[in-house]
């Protein structure tokens, strides 16, 4: 039986991808539910966007673990299901089981690779041509047809093999102005983060993994600025600290802050950029972020990787400052969760590609 391997998988380690595959069966069985709900109580939009939602996250978190494979074809099912989302696939039960047998399937062969370190070739074949071919077909009888006679096939399946990887260091170079200005940030950030509980490490964390994420762009940002960015973001947040447990001014504070923050570092000469992305950090790709409600494009492209490092390093280590921890698939899923609403879809595809190249440097 010939088989496909995934060594970058292997080699994570067994807390992650047991964790993986938790969250994996929890969007299965939100899926499973999503397909019942409908079979039972009929058609609506916001169900298929939310299966959409839940599949997308589940892609996401195999592309996170180098389940290149596995990803190709969970991405053509998600192209069926945004079809009907789309109207241009008509939905109907044949469909539904569909996606439910091929998501078994699916985690079946993610099984193989984590049990014996490779997997059947030829299920994940037939997966992926059949799912092309239901794509492809325009009249709804014929791909119906093909759906259920993919749903037959999927019913043998089976085992070992192997590949490389590789760390990423990011080095900036300050001019001597900038280093100053720099030094003097990163000790406002660790002042600032004992003051409200979190590591001092946080803000060093979080700029890592934004000049990772900065890396994988196809237009980066100017990281210097990006540093300067990341050590900044949350001074505004030293306002909560005069609030003395005053719930009205903390959340008016906490309103403000991206705000508060970009005019502090505003009066560092030479950080105009960075002043942009931290008065930005807080918006959304859907409008309902603060402080100005900027949607989608408007947003700078420096604000929205400022976002994405402080939501997954904080998820991840909350207050503690503790070593990694097990959610952290969590994290990547609740961050995919959020494309086209609060991050742009191809900078979730950004963030995956760095989180995959910071799981192997921690492997190292």
């Amino acid at each position: 039986m010939s088989q496909f391997a995934c060594k970058e998988f292997s080699a994570l380690d067994k807390e992650l991808k047991d964790d993986l595959i938790e969250c994996y069966v929890e969007a299965q069985q939100e899926i499973d539910a999503i397909i019942n709900d409908i079979e039972a109580e009929g058609f609506e939009f916001a169900k298929l966007d939310k299966l959409f939602r839940s599949l997308h996250s589940m892609k996401g978190n195999c592309s996170v673990c180098f389940l290149d494979p596995i990803v190709e074809v969970l991405h053509k099912l998600e192209e069926i299901v945004d079809g009907m989302r789309g109207g241009y696939i008509a939905y109907d039960s044949t469909l539904g089981e569909l996606i439910n047998s091929v998501i078994e399937n699916v985690l079946h062969l993610i099984r193989q690779l984590y049990q014996f370190h490779g997997a059947d070739t030829k299920l994940k074949d037939t997966l992926q041509i059949h799912l092309d071919e239901i794509y492809a077909q325009e009249e709804l009888e014929l791909r119906q047809q093909l759906a259920t006679r993919l749903v037959n096939v999927l019913n043998h399946v089976e085992d070992v093999p192997e590949e490389p990887a590789k760390p990423i260091i990011n080095q900036l170079e300050y001019t001597e102005s900038q280093q100053q200005d720099i030094d003097q940030f990163r000790q406002f950030s660790q002042r600032l983060n004992r003051l409200l509980g979190y590591s001092p490490e946080r803000s060093e964390r979080i700029l890592k993994l934004c000049l990772l994420i900065n890396a994988e762009c196809s237009t980066p940002v100017d990281p210097v600025q990006l540093s300067a960015a990341a050590y900044m973001h949350n001074m505004g947040l030293a306002m909560i600290l005069k609030c003395q447990g005053d719930a009205a001014a903390e959340a008016q504070a906490r309103a403000n802050h991206p705000l508060v923050g970009a005019q502090l570092l505003a009066k560092h000469s030479g950080w105009e950029m960075a002043a942009e992305m931290v008065s930005c950090h807080e918006e959304r790709f859907d409008g309902s972020g603060f402080p100005e409600g900027l949607v989608g494009g408007t947003i700078p492209n420096g604000a929205v990787i400022l976002a994405m490092a402080v939501l997954f390093i904080d998820f991840v280590w909350g207050k503690s400052g503790d070593e990694y921890k097990k959610s952290a698939m969590k994290a990547i899923q609740k961050i995919n969760s959020e494309s086209g609403k609060g991050f742009p879809p191809h900078s979730i595809d950004f963030f995956n590609r760095a989180i995959r190249k910071l799981l192997v440097a921690k492997k190292r």
